[in-house]
């Protein structure tokens, strides 16, 4: 009962010391047969410990390494007189010693694929970049080039005595180089091209420098000669065409539409020359359509021996014109609260896509600036309206791009107040009033207190007199003076009394 007892608790105790470690492991496949292949493993929550990596294959390839760290590589080579091509799994078991004992960790897996041709890719490089895209300038030199993973040029460099490279357009072989590269220059624009480049490699070693002796031995009766002749051949590389690997090169050419393919007819070369290469105008069979590019099925064959190493790459190259002459027009001082109104005009292949950025202040491109948003636009020319709310000084940013080309242009925007000049009439028509509202109370006034001046007061008292006599006023006036006069003669002789008083007014 203790050894069972014992036993749980070990398991127990192992479980959880290693349920913390998660492994992985990855591949640098596909790879062609000859090279090799490069097997990582990687192991995640490490803790400075000691591991056992075991790695095996499909294909009967077994090895164990003991490491210190959380990682460990397996490079295995697959020959191509041994194995053939096809997808094979590469298992590995993480093991860890406890008490002396490698105790299971943990196991993963990787596919891995083992091919007969060599891998890589077709690249178009313009203007020293690589085209991240298959569109590429009309009229400027494109450079093709085959770029092989680095453990295949390494294979290749360390096996093949000979490279070539055979460069085809629209199914039309145009150069043969050996250095996996070509240069060419398209001249139709709107147009899309099928390049294909078939790589040949022999990989038959160069046969080594030859001794040849021959010896001559001359006898007679007085002297004996002896004269040797050391003759060194050294012999060509091997051409490219032999009586037991022939190589032809011939085409076939499916065009869109069809069902029935033309016989297998020999390649058209072209010689290489100093000039860039021009594409010559085909037949209307073979142009390809600006709006449906042209799909090509070639059967470009070359037929080559067990030794070469052979690698086929494809691309469809779309011919565009970049976008060219970009004019800004348009006001870029405004008044505040005027609306900023421009014009962008261009040229080049559409379609183009095209956003408009604003920036406070002075700012200077850097040609790396994108769009969070774009529109997408056929026409060579937009017009972009936008008001500032402040006044002050803005950098309006403007990207246009197609498949070729992005051009970043800016326009600088100044928004100012003007200062409004006081007008005249805003000072002379108030003053104006004001004067004349002041006349007006000044004769209002003078004129109250002249007419209050002469202002009599005449009371017309009737004391029972009946029938009065009926006067004028002058007559009334004249009475008036004479019995004024006529009272200050007889004041002395007698008083005046309150009848004759009102009786002289009246």
């Amino acid at each position: 009962m203790a050894p069972f007892v014992c036993y749980l608790f070990l398991t127990f105790t192992l479980d959880i010391a290693v349920s913390a470690l998660k492994l992985s492991i990855t591949n640098n496949g596909p790879a062609v047969l000859g090279s090799n292949v490069t097997f990582r493993a990687i192991v995640s929550d490490y803790n400075e410990e000691t591991l056992k990596y075991s790695f095996f294959d499909d294909l009967r390839h077994s090895e164990s390494f003991i490491e210190a760290k959380n990682s460990c590589t397996w490079i295995v080579e697959y020959p191509r007189h041994l194995y053939k091509a096809g997808q094979y799994v590469t298992k590995i078991s993480l093991e860890k010693n406890f008490l002396g004992i490698w105790w299971p960790v943990s196991t993963s897996k990787t596919v891995f694929q083992l091919t007969d041709s060599l891998n890589g890719k077709l690249v178009l490089n313009q203007n020293n970049i690589d085209r991240p895209n298959t569109f590429v300038a009309v009229n400027k030199p494109v450079y093709h080039y085959v770029k092989l993973p680095e453990k295949e040029m390494s294979f290749l460099k360390q096996n093949a005595s000979t490279i070539n490279t055979y460069w085809f357009i629209d199914c039309v072989l145009y150069d043969n180089t050996i250095d996996f590269s070509f240069n060419y220059t398209y001249g139709d624009v709107m147009s899309s091209h099928h390049i294909e480049a078939i790589v040949v490699a022999n990989n038959q070693p160069v046969p080594p420098i030859t001794t040849t002796t021959t010896t001559t031995t001359t006898t007679s009766t007085t002297t004996t000669t002896s004269t040797t002749t050391t003759t060194t051949t050294t012999p060509k590389p091997p051409t490219t065409q032999s009586s037991t690997s022939p190589k032809t090169l011939s085409t076939k050419t499916v065009k869109q539409g069809s069902t029935a393919a033309t016989e297998p007819t020999p390649a058209t070369v072209i010689k290489n020359s100093t000039e860039v290469h021009k594409i010559k105008k085909r037949g209307i069979s073979n142009r390809t359509s600006k709006k449906t590019p042209a799909v090509y099925k070639c059967n470009n064959t070359i037929t080559v021996g067990e030794n070469y190493t052979v690698g086929r790459f494809e691309q469809i190259v779309s011919v565009r014109e970049p976008i060219t002459t970009v004019n800004i027009s348009g006001r870029n001082w405004l008044q505040h609260g005027d609306l900023l109104d421009l014009k962008v005009t261009y040229a080049g292949s559409p379609p183009f896509d095209y956003c408009v950025q604003y920036k406070v202040g002075q700012y200077n491109v850097t040609g790396n600036e994108t769009c969070a948003k774009t529109t997408t636009t056929h026409a060579t020319d937009f017009r972009f309206i936008h008001y500032f709310p402040d006044s002050d000084q803005h950098t309006v940013v403007i990207i246009i791009e197609n498949e070729i080309t992005k051009i970043v242009s800016r326009e600088t925007v100044t928004i100012y107040r003007a200062a409004v000049p006081t007008q005249l009439s805003v000072i002379v028509v108030p003053v104006f009033f004001c004067l004349v509202a002041v006349i007006l109370v000044v004769f209002g006034i003078a004129y109250y207190q002249h007419r209050s001046r002469y202002t009599i007061e005449v009371a017309d008292f009737d004391f029972g007199q009946e029938n009065p006599e009926y006067k004028t006023f002058s007559e009334r006036l004249h009475d008036s003076f004479r019995d004024a006069f006529h009272f200050g003669r007889g004041d002395e002789a007698e008083p005046l009394t309150p009848d004759t008083r009102y009786d002289s007014m009246t």
